[in-house]
């Protein structure tokens, strides 16, 4: 028999494991911390065409180096769409755009001249003014013309709806 003080040793009880002497997440950490800032040295010398940043060699304003030769790259020159307040935004729920799309104006993003972008604008100076909707309409329907109000029937429709694309291209 066995004696009950005597510890037992079994075949399926798990062998210990010894201590790491050095903490595997420091090391990989480490390793890691290195590979970023590797990377950004990298990106800093292929963005700046491998001059060195700030030493005056970087193309100007105008689209020329310093010293007259045209600048590489393409410039870009998009705008970043219209950010209406919440006054705005509830205000703009009751005009359509007249791009010919017929979505509410807090859908549409065509960039077209007369388009969404600039009767955002429109409606959000209308707002922080604090006009009252009712004459808010009246200037709305005065510039556009009536098909804005979402109230009167809507124009014939002449180009896609923007919301449509949208959840096209979300599939």
């Amino acid at each position: 028999m066995s004696d009950p003080e005597s510890p037992q040793t079994t075949d399926d009880a798990p062998a210990p494991t010894p201590a790491r002497s050095v903490p595997v997440a420091a090391i990989a950490g480490a390793v890691i911390l290195v590979g970023l800032v590797a990377f950004a040295l990298y990106r800093r010398n292929v963005t700046t065409g491998g001059r060195a940043a700030g030493d005056g060699s970087a193309p100007a304003a105008g689209g020329t180096a310093p010293d007259g030769a045209a600048a590489t790259g393409t410039v870009i020159a998009a705008q970043p769409p219209v950010r209406l307040s919440p006054e705005a935004a509830i205000l703009a729920e009751r005009y359509r755009c007249v791009c010919g799309c017929n979505d509410t104006l807090t859908v549409c993003t065509c960039k077209l001249p007369r388009g969404s972008d600039e009767m955002k604008k429109v409606v959000q100076e209308m707002a922080t003014a604090g006009t009252s909707p009712e004459r808010a309409d009246q200037a709305m329907a005065e510039k556009y013309g009536p098909g804005v109000l979402l109230k009167n029937p809507a124009p014939p429709q002449t180009r896609p709806s923007h919301a449509s694309e949208a959840a096209a291209a979300a599939h």
